[in-house]
């Protein structure tokens, strides 16, 4: 479909509904019937077994990306539910999430330790306990804690690709983490963005999925400022386009109520997508993905 059909098909939904955002309107309808469907509330005990069975063991590295609406059937606060992780975790494991913030306007100073984000209520909770550290980045900052936090986090703000090497987002593969999607699935995976990162260099495509870069002022709670420069991406993304290239190999689904969970390893998660990135699959609608542009170029990759 042509963004021109796409952008009729819009304005249309939008007339017809009355409703500006169209997708935030089906979510809520969505959410409405799945409220009067599942009711059955999810046991304590039940959900400890569930994180333990997916791969939520001591000592392990966790990235957790979550919508807490999704979280109505579970007995739990939000604080309560990062508690019951960081248990799971141990002392020796790592909880880390994405904490992206509401405001990514480059010409104030991103402030690090206090600017909200908008990946959800469980991300916003967990960014203000006070054990939390955050990776300095305008567009894609990470939180954690734990004994690996620091090496997920420390090298953000010097990277060029907000996915790319030494960010976040590819050390969570370097450390075998675990990486759980609490009803936020497949389509909410932002390691998948590792792969435009990865690939900047090798596939033509990739390169034209970026549009110049992005500079900012930064300043942390303990008054240390600096400036940082990343790439901007562009395009239209629709990732469920890869999810059946995704099988019980790399993905498992899990449920609990209404409570969908996706569990995957971000090392082969990360390096499947890389994989089909260099045959032409990828989760891009815009810029169109001409097979073309695929042919491999010479080059070290991003």
């Amino acid at each position: 479909m042509s963004r021109v059909v796409r952008s009729s098909a819009k304005r249309l939904a939008q007339k017809l509904l009355g409703q500006s955002d169209v997708r935030g309107f089906a979510r809520r309808q969505k959410l409405w019937i799945s409220k009067k469907i599942y009711r059955r509330p999810v046991a304590i005990a039940d959900l400890r077994q569930c994180l333990i069975d997916l791969g939520v063991t001591p000592g392990r590295t966790l990235w957790l990306q979550s919508s807490w609406n999704e979280f109505y059937n579970v007995p739990l606060r939000p604080s309560e539910m990062i508690e019951l992780l960081r248990d799971l975790l141990g002392p020796n494991g790592t909880l880390a999430m994405p904490a992206f913030p509401i405001d990514q306007d480059p010409d104030r100073v991103f402030l690090v330790d206090r600017a909200p984000v908008y990946t959800g209520l469980l991300c916003e909770v967990f960014r203000r306990n006070p054990d939390t550290r955050r990776s300095i980045h305008l567009s894609s900052s990470v939180c954690a804690v734990g004994p690996n936090a620091d090496y997920l986090l420390k090298d953000h703000h010097l990277t060029l690709m907000p996915w790319g090497r030494d960010s976040p987002f590819c050390r969570l593969a370097e450390l075998d983490a675990r990486m759980l999607g609490m009803g936020a699935g497949f389509n909410f995976m932002t390691p998948l963005h590792a792969t435009e990162c990865l690939l900047f260099d090798e596939i033509p495509f990739f390169r034209r999925v970026f549009d110049g870069t992005i500079r900012y002022r930064w300043k942390t709670a303990g008054g240390e400022t600096g400036e940082h420069e990343y790439m901007r991406r562009t395009g239209d993304i629709r990732p469920q386009r890869l999810r059946r290239h995704f099988g019980p190999d790399i993905c498992i689904d899990a449920r609990l109520s209404n409570l969908r969970i996706l569990a995957a390893d971000a090392k082969p998660f990360i390096e499947r997508a890389v994989t089909l990135g260099r045959r032409g699959i990828t989760m891009y609608i815009q810029p169109v993905p001409r097979p073309e542009l695929f042919n491999s170029s010479k080059g070290s990759i991003a």
